[in-house]
């Protein structure tokens, strides 16, 4: 269904997640990609520097309100006029995301094409992730610039980090669910009370690896996704958080160095429980349903991959100028691994579950060193 030239861009603004999207059996893999490409064409527009900061909650709300039905052509004129009048950019994600809002309307187009049933999935998807993304908009300051430490704005609870990663990603899982359980012959499974908060748990994994990650840049955003319970138990504040992360901020005092250690072991070890809640999900697709089981595992194996990096890197505060990621070369290997282990399960003996079982084991926290 997609156009050659939609093919294309998918893979230029969904880095990783396009080889998820590529494994996909067919009867899946255009609702997904599709899914993906209005998700990310709305994120795209709460956060980027191409439209102007006072205009993206307006237009995020056209653009719900066109994937919900409402006619798309003020939402396309308007995106049209203030893209003709953005500067240029060098980046090739800037470029890549230019190009996505000027075919929001082929998107849309699209999307009603779709049966009547994938439509409800893929609007219903979109209506809870565009709420997130306006929660974000209304609480947290839009950036052109560096924000100052004192300016930061920080999430208040765990309750509330649990809401905006079900809202930024476990959603997702509900709609993989759904539309697994509609297309797929023997996965209706998957639409268990129990499976389905699970692949819940796999959304929610993945968003807090980037809660981790991203920490640095998001606090020179003015954004502090680390909830202030948290930075509290162990001394600290998000100023002090944003303080630390400033470019060319000078190296914590050690006790500083050790709570924020301590702060980045707490969050690991959300995103470890996460991972093990959501790896039942994984199993309950039927072995012979490789293509299926890998869309599902890649994801989550590479975002324990990155919480590895993430640990032998140190804190994301302490090394705010070398943002870490899973090399090339390591997405190929760990794809390699994988999909020889669920081959081979073809025929029993649950190695795809043991490579989860080491990376997830490589993912733990070291132990912070005596004396420290």
């Amino acid at each position: 269904m997609l156009s050659p030239s939609l093919g294309a861009l998918l893979k230029r603004v969904s880095r990783s997640f396009y080889l998820s999207v590529k494994v996909l059996p067919s009867a899946v893999q255009d609702q997904v990609a599709l899914g993906y490409l209005l998700a990310r064409a709305a994120d795209t527009v709460a956060d980027t520097p191409l439209l102007p900061k006072e205009q993206r909650a307006a237009i995020l709300a056209e653009l719900r309100a066109a994937v919900a039905g409402k006619d798309p052509g003020q939402l396309l004129a308007r995106l049209r006029e203030l893209l003709s009048a953005a500067p240029g950019s060098a980046s090739a994600t800037a470029r890549a995301e230019r190009e996505l809002l000027l075919v929001v309307g082929e998107c849309l187009g699209l999307l009603r094409q779709l049966s009547a049933a994938d439509q409800r999935l893929v609007e219903r998807v979109l209506d809870q992730l565009a709420h997130g993304m306006t929660v974000d908009l209304q609480r947290f300051p839009a950036a052109e610039a560096a924000i100052p430490p004192e300016r930061v704005v920080a999430l208040s609870t765990l309750a509330e980090l649990d809401e905006y990663t079900y809202f930024a990603a476990g959603c997702v899982g509900e709609f993989w669910t759904d539309l697994m359980a509609q297309h797929i012959a023997g996965m209706e499974r998957l639409a268990a009370p129990e499976l389905r908060q699970r692949g819940v748990a796999l959304g929610k994994a993945l968003q807090l690896v980037n809660v981790l990650r991203d920490a640095a840049a998001d606090l020179r955003a003015g954004r502090c996704y680390w909830p202030t319970e948290m930075l509290q138990a162990h001394g600290l504040t998000p100023v002090a958080l944003a303080t630390l992360a400033a470019s060319g901020a000078p190296p914590p005092a050690p006790d500083e160095a050790r709570a924020l250690r301590r702060v980045t072991a707490e969050l690991s070890t959300l995103i470890l429980r996460a991972a093990e809640s959501a790896w039942p999900y994984v199993q309950a697709i039927a072995v012979g349903s490789v293509r299926l089981r890998l869309a599902c595992a890649w994801p989550l194996l590479l975002a324990l991959e990155t919480l590895t990096a993430l640990h032998q890197a140190g804190s994301p505060i302490l090394a705010p100028g070398r943002p870490v990621k899973v090399t090339r070369g390591q997405v190929y290997a760990l794809i390699a691994r994988s999909t020889y282990a669920a081959l081979r399960d073809l025929r029993g003996g649950g190695r795809l579950d043991r490579l989860f079982e080491g990376t997830l084991a490589a993912a733990q926290h070291p132990p912070e060193p005596a004396g420290r």
